[in-house]
């Protein structure tokens, strides 16, 4: 599905109102603090992801207001406007609720209703940076093509937390309860590690296939999973793993008061020829992995269907114009893209499809016109059809 309109109500510094949005390109621009990135986050929360901007969504409330509130209409793949559907994000205090159609759904439902990716100034530390963000990125991945991760990774989060819980307790925790959570432990953290090990090997085919559609000159890519868990194995396996590995550091978990093995420990290491891209790749060079890693990401995310939405923040700042023309003319042919910049002529010789520019000011997003297309891919289309003079 595409997003007709997008509908806020006491988020951010955004004006409540409606908006409607192009259904192929949007570029919106403005200065520093208007609300552009304000935008992109209300999409992401919208499409069931994490905000990517904090951990407390109750910060994404206007003060004044009983809640914030965000819905797009989406447009039915099929083009049938009776099939049309409005999906919604509520945020009262800091719990957030899910809505497709006015019911309550949970968050699988609607990142399932609107698949989408963004590429914001937080993820540029993503290969050099703490692991939380890469196993995030994996776990993304993963989902696209197993959604039955998101429940064993919420039981296996679950089970880890009771667990801290009672061993924090020192020498007071009930032995028989520790053992029921180890065991959901082991049974939960064997599907996240077999569902983290299939997707890896996927994830690294599309991660070295659009590196090298961007020009990079690093090969023999690889994308390595570090955990304490075997390399390889099925779900059994991996739980049976876990349940040695938490027996023999049982000592050293009741000493630090908390879990020392399993998933949650993973790590994800981008590397060429064996060695680790983080220390090798240049800035720029590891800005073109990042673009690399949002295609890979979109890819696994079409899954054959319609491409996801795209939302890139400051798009032009700082990229190289070669990358990020080769980026532009990667990205699939049918999806929905919103790019943020403070110049309106960002754009300005990228091969992009036709669009709508929109200005951000005070929180308050009106049209400002249109964008002709620039990408050679439709243009040699256009070409082909007319034929012969």
């Amino acid at each position: 599905m595409e997003i007709l309109s997008l509908t806020t109500e006491g988020f951010r510094n955004l004006l409540n109102g409606k908006v409607e949005v192009h259904p192929r390109l949007n570029l919106i621009v403005g200065d520093n603090g208007q609300g552009k990135t304000n935008l992109l986050e209300a999409l992401a929360l919208v499409s069931g992801r994490p905000s990517f901007r904090t951990r407390e969504l109750a910060e994404v409330r206007q003060p004044l207001a009983a809640r914030a509130v965000v819905s797009v209409r989406l447009r039915d793949d099929a083009g049938d406007s009776r099939n049309d559907a409005t999906l919604g994000f509520a945020c009262a205090g800091g719990a957030r609720e899910q809505h497709r159609d006015g019911k309550r759904v949970p968050r699988l439902a609607a990142a399932r209703s609107l698949p989408a990716v963004f590429l914001t100034a937080q993820d540029l530390p993503r290969l050099s940076g703490p692991p939380a963000e890469r196993r995030r990125a994996l776990d993304r991945a993963a989902l696209a093509l197993k959604p039955e991760h998101a429940r064993a990774l919420l039981a296996y989060e679950r089970a880890r937390a009771a667990k801290t819980r009672l061993l924090s307790l020192g020498a007071r925790f009930d032995a028989v309860e520790l053992a029921v959570y180890e065991t959901a432990l082991a049974e939960t953290g064997g599907l996240v590690a077999a569902h983290r090990r299939e997707t890896r090997a996927r994830l690294e085919e599309e991660i070295a296939r659009h590196a090298e559609d961007l020009g990079s000159p690093f090969r023999n890519l690889s994308l390595d999973l570090v955990s304490d868990l075997p390399a390889e194995g099925a779900a059994p396996e991996m739980g049976a793993a876990l349940a040695v590995l938490m027996r023999a550091r049982k000592s050293d978990e009741r000493r630090a008061q908390r879990c020392l093995v399993g998933p949650h420990r993973d790590d994800v290491v981008l590397r060429a020829d064996g060695v680790p891209l983080a220390s090798r790749a240049s800035s720029g060079e590891t800005r073109t992995f990042l673009l690399a890693w949002t295609l890979a990401e979109m890819s696994l995310l079409a899954g054959g269907g319609r491409a996801p939405i795209l939302g890139f923040d400051d798009f032009d700042s700082e990229w190289d114009p070669r990358v990020l023309g080769a980026f532009a003319e990667a990205l699939p042919g049918d999806g929905q893209v919103f790019l943020t910049s403070a110049r309106p002529e960002a754009v300005r010789g990228l091969p992009l499809p036709a669009g709508a520019i929109y200005r951000m000011s005070a929180g308050r997003l009106s049209r400002e016109g249109i964008l002709g297309a620039g990408r050679s891919a439709e243009r040699r289309v256009a070409a082909a059809g007319a034929g012969p003079a």
